[in-house]
């Protein structure tokens, strides 16, 4: 028989439902006093002393009360503090008047300095041995050249617009030659060492030329201590500016330039030289006694720097700029290293090795109190 149900009121969710007689409970396990809903089913209202949910709801409003009163009391404090820098601000002195712009020339002298090394005069670099990327002879050195100094005269021109541009300076840092340091330059160079110290020379002496008549005094400076055109198959220290191609080189040089007036030519009988341009001295060298591991060789170049600095501290030989040739790469170190490109480019060791470089020469200026600026490389 089935059990006999009452219909009675479930003292804990007070619902009205059928019970047997011996359920006292219809399960629901009492119910949430703040939310008026049965535990074991969210959705089910149940009903709920109205003191109870008054007092609940007073207790929640004051805690937003509270809230708010902090937030006032913030944002209070927010417009206190702009209030105080707006009347700082109103309080504060005026500044000076902006001074009138000077827009024309400076009254001071400005020496355009330009730097040349690593011509490579006789060496041979075919197109089909690096892809395309580069060929170069002496034809190509030239045209390579002339154009470079073309684009440095306009550019000079140009700068006359803001400076008073009266002095060039020209530093030769060596590498004029291929050379035969090389097995492989003796086997593929354009000509033997002898013709290319006579074309190199020429050549020198003739951008020279062709750049005086745009300067009112032409100096230049001979470094001639390199590695291309050493006599000797292991580099040398003594007699290094003088036991090389390099030397004729100059001598070329010179003799094709000595009835050009306004042109000075100043020859390094060591393997460095210091330049002051303009009041800024330069310590210029080859570079080739630097150290190179793994690629180019920042450490080995910002070594040699503070080497020589630290060398010349307790005498009056100290240099503000350091200048180089060799690594056949435009650059720019700390704003005092700078270093010049090549006129021949990639050559076939460098593209077997993973590496590019465009042909090139650097130049830049040299202001009497601001010192070098404007540095730029001209690309063949």
């Amino acid at each position: 028989m089935p059990a006999r149900l009452v219909k009675r009121e479930c003292p804990a969710c007070h619902e009205v439902k059928n019970f047997r007689a011996d359920v006292k409970t219809c399960g629901c396990r009492g119910t949430n006093p703040v939310l008026n809903v049965n535990a074991s089913a969210a959705s089910r209202q149940v009903k709920q002393p109205e003191s109870e949910v008054i007092e609940h709801l007073r207790a929640k409003n004051r805690g937003l009360e509270a809230d708010v009163a902090h937030l006032r009391e913030i944002v209070g404090e927010q417009r206190e503090l702009t209030a105080m820098v707006v009347e700082a601000v109103k309080a504060a002195d005026p500044l000076p008047h902006p001074r009138k712009i000077d827009t024309n020339k400076s009254s001071k002298d400005v020496s355009a300095l330009f730097v040349l090394s690593d011509l490579h005069v006789g060496e041979v670099i075919r197109a089909d041995e690096t892809e395309g990327m580069n060929e170069y002879n002496y034809a190509i050195a030239q045209e390579r050249l002339f154009d470079i100094e073309d684009s440095e005269i306009k550019w000079a021109t140009k700068q006359r617009n803001a400076y008073n541009i009266n002095k060039a300076v020209v530093v030769l840092l060596g590498d004029y030659v291929s050379g035969d340091i090389h097995y492989e330059l003796t086997a593929t160079n354009e000509f033997p060492v002898p013709v290319q110290t006579a074309k190199a020379g020429l050549l020198l002496g003739e951008y020279i030329r062709r750049l005086a008549p745009h300067f009112n005094e032409v100096e230049v400076y001979e470094i001639g201590a390199d590695n291309h055109g050493r006599l000797q198959k292991k580099p040398q220290a003594k007699q290094k500016a003088t036991n090389s191609f390099s030397y004729l080189v100059h001598a070329i040089t010179n003799s094709y330039c000595e009835k050009i007036p306004n042109v000075k030519i100043t020859e390094a009988t060591g393997a460095k030289m210091l330049i002051n341009v303009n009041g800024w001295d330069f310590l210029a060298e080859h570079g080739d006694n630097i150290k190179s591991h793994m690629g180019f060789p920042v450490y080995g170049i910002m070594r040699s720097r503070w080497r020589e600095a630290t060398k010349r501290m307790k005498t009056n030989l100290g240099f503000n700029y350091y200048l180089l040739g060799h690594f056949h790469v435009p650059y720019i170190m700390e704003n005092s290293v700078f270093g010049n490109g090549s006129l021949s480019g990639t050559s076939e060791y460098d593209h077997m090795a993973g590496r590019y470089a465009d042909p090139a020469q650097i130049a830049m200026l040299v202001h009497p109190k601001h010192g070098a600026f404007n540095f730029t490389a001209f690309k063949a």
